[in-house]
């Protein structure tokens, strides 16, 4: 079996939001396929942060529904931020917000969450969740209070800001540690669950979970839009996060979809593994 995927796909930054609904989503639908034309998988996969608009992500389930047996996707960050006042009227909290993209895209065919959730498909097991973080240190609080927008645009009613990533690692955790003697194929978090060894970056505990993972084989995560692989303690990291069109040389719109936006390091398309 071959597994396309990618993450970060981070849509509403390649085309802002305008009133003409259907213009957006021709161009929603559009940039998707343009995204999967290089893929060979007969699944996909989509390790979060689509765009922080629900419609938007939908389109990007919907249409890629059409070219794949199955499309597994979860949740990250951006998909619980509320950017506008109308979100805030429309959802209780953050949460109503997924519980919507949850819910909608669950009656897409082909299309399953794997959000606290495992799945069997053609023999391969498949599990996932966000896997949230939880900062740790001064330097990793001092972050998230001051330069990270997850304390600025995810809302929990009834949580103070610092206490919302310890409600959503808990969550996280409790779920995970009723699946851990599983063995599972292909796990899907859009958190890291280690710090990637080939990163140029320092570890930030807003950018990763630590959890043990002796029985997955493959790992599919994103969140610090990095593009490489990994190996370590026998299992197959795979990261392809699309993030912003300022991180290609040849995007100069963010309004036209791009031709052929790949610089030294970036590239815009699924990859692929096979199981």
């Amino acid at each position: 079996m071959n597994i396309d995927y990618a993450s970060d796909l981070h849509f509403n930054h390649w085309m802002l939001w305008t009133n003409n609904q259907l213009k957006w989503e021709k161009r929603t639908r559009d940039l998707t396929n343009r995204l999967i034309s290089n893929g060979n998988g007969e699944v996909l996969i989509l390790a979060g942060d689509f765009s922080e608009w629900n419609n938007q992500s939908l389109w990007i389930l919907d249409e890629a529904a059409k070219s794949y047996k199955r499309v597994y996707f979860t949740f990250g960050n951006h998909d619980l931020y509320l950017i506008s006042t109308n979100q805030k009227k429309k959802y209780s909290d953050s949460l109503g917000r997924l519980d919507e993209l949850i819910d909608k895209a669950s009656s897409i065919k082909n299309v399953v969450p794997l959000i606290k959730n495992v799945d069997v498909f053609e023999g391969k097991v498949f599990a996932g969740d966000a896997m949230w973080y939880l900062p740790k240190t001064s330097e990793d609080w001092s972050f998230f209070r001051g330069i990270s927008n997850d304390s600025n645009y995810i809302q929990i009613n009834g949580y103070f800001i610092e206490d919302v990533p310890r409600r959503l690692h808990k969550d996280s955790m409790d779920w995970y540690d009723s699946i851990r003697d599983q063995s599972v194929d292909v796990f899907v978090s859009h958190v890291p669950p280690v710090h990637n060894p080939n990163s140029v970056f320092e570890p930030n505990g807003c950018y990763m979970t630590e959890v043990p993972f002796t029985n997955t084989y493959h790992w599919i995560c994103g969140h610090d839009h990095l593009q490489m692989e990994f190996e370590k303690d026998g299992v197959h990291f795979h990261m392809n996060a699309i993030g912003y069109p300022q991180h290609y040389s040849n995007y100069p719109n963010r309004n036209v979809i791009p031709e052929g936006i790949i610089d030294d390091y970036k590239k815009f398309g699924v990859k692929t593994f096979e199981i």
